[in-house]
């Protein structure tokens, strides 16, 4: 019996030990100020978040830029800044701080920041508003905001209406320069450009077109066609795009549709899915009609898509050509209107156009370091008044488009 008693006495005083040191750790931990501080640091912080009110912005450099962000949370005092990006020295630099404080029962905080012309005298710079972590809560950054100035310096034109268009991919692109861009106006011959896409889009480069009366009979057309006559789709395209010929966009737009009626109304219809809702259409060719117009910049747009044909940016950069009938076999040779060639290797040609109600017009395409960068002008006047014009443009961009912050 003393024996199996002090068996018992034993297990009991090891179970009884065991559960000593496991309860002093749990009272020392409790009590130590230090493991207090651990168990605090553990506490994460709230999670900030910063949302402005856009993510890109197009001003004149005379116009306010005003940035708008909502902070949270904002129960206590949250230091703000704008910055802008350096890209020389790829870091961001802040321009103003100020402290903001909830006053709503959400715990958010709204914030304006106005940004100064002279720290946006570039064409293309980017920002961002950011928040200092606090007390109880973690920093954080808005998305990044881009901020297009236009019209960084003054530009004399004789043009009625120009712009710079800028292409940034995917089909969009941004203004960078404008004057009287959204204005209506008579385009001429550039209309060719939309006759070129629809002509390019019909599947029939390869095919030959028989040349109508009613092509022949296209006012102020080349003279160099006869009715009956055939020529391979492809040398009619050099043909409107190089000497503009409207004989050639009649014949071309016959091709495509069956009548030159049929074949506006799908030019009315392609202008739409482009979204050029301020462009009209009323004949494939630019002669002066009543309703047929665009804008600068909706021009822009259309030139911006002919570039992506390589068969247009092809007879663009082509100066002489000569192509022959195939059933009389009459020699044509064709001379390019655009008289800058040459001039400067960034040039990449363009669509001229010339009427009475249109004045002298051009809208053409200029590559600079990988960008393409579109010109418009409209109602420049006679002579060799839309080419200085043009030059004028690509100044400007290489004294300012190229440039960032």
């Amino acid at each position: 019996m003393l024996k199996r008693f002090a068996a018992v006495i034993t297990v009991t005083v090891l179970i009884f030990t065991a559960a000593v040191p496991y309860c002093g750790a749990a009272v020392f931990a409790a009590d130590d100020p230090a493991a207090a501080d651990d168990i605090s640091a553990s506490v994460q912080p709230e999670q900030s978040a910063v949302a402005v009110n856009s993510t890109n912005l197009t001003k004149s450099l005379k116009q306010d830029v005003v940035i708008k962000a909502d902070i949270s949370p904002a129960k206590e005092e949250r230091t703000v800044k704008l910055q802008r990006y350096n890209t020389p020295k790829k870091k961001w630099s802040t321009i103003s701080t100020m402290t903001v404080v909830s006053t709503s029962n959400d715990g958010h905080a709204s914030v304006k920041f106005d940004v100064p012309s002279d720290k946006r005298d570039k064409t293309t710079s980017k920002w961002r508003v950011y928040v200092s972590k606090s007390d109880h809560a973690g920093s954080a950054k808005s998305k990044t905001i881009k901020i297009t100035t236009r019209n960084l310096s003054n530009v004399s034109l004789s043009a009625k209406a120009a712009c710079i268009y800028r292409v940034d991919g995917k089909g969009k692109g941004t203004l960078i320069y404008t004057k009287n861009s959204t204005a209506k106006r008579a385009q001429a011959s550039t209309t060719k450009l939309m006759t070129a896409i629809l002509a390019i889009d019909s599947g029939k480069m390869g095919k030959k077109t028989t040349i109508s009366e009613h092509a022949v009979a296209t006012p102020w057309g080349s003279g160099k066609m006869k009715a009956g006559d055939q020529y391979y789709n492809k040398d009619l395209m050099y043909a409107m795009l190089m000497p503009s010929s409207n004989d050639a966009a009649t014949a071309v737009s016959e091709m495509v549709s069956g009548t030159e009626a049929k074949f506006v109304k799908k030019m009315n219809k392609k202008a739409k899915e482009m979204g050029l809702v301020n462009t009209q259409f009323r004949n494939p060719h630019g002669l002066d009609a009543d309703g047929h117009y665009t804008t600068a910049k909706e021009l822009a747009v259309l030139t911006a898509e002919a570039y992506t044909y390589p068969l247009i940016s092809e007879i663009w950069n082509t100066k002489v050509k000569t192509i022959k009938s195939l059933r009389y076999k009459r020699s044509w040779t064709l001379y390019s209107t655009n008289a800058i060639f040459g001039y400067d290797s960034n040039f990449k040609g363009g669509k001229t156009g010339t009427e009475d109600n249109a004045g002298c017009c051009f809208a053409g395409a200029y590559e600079l370091n990988g960008v393409t960068y579109i010109t418009v002008v409209l109602g420049s006047g006679y002579g060799f008044s839309r080419w200085l014009d043009t030059k004028k443009l690509h100044s400007y961009i290489k004294d300012n488009a190229e440039s960032s912050y």
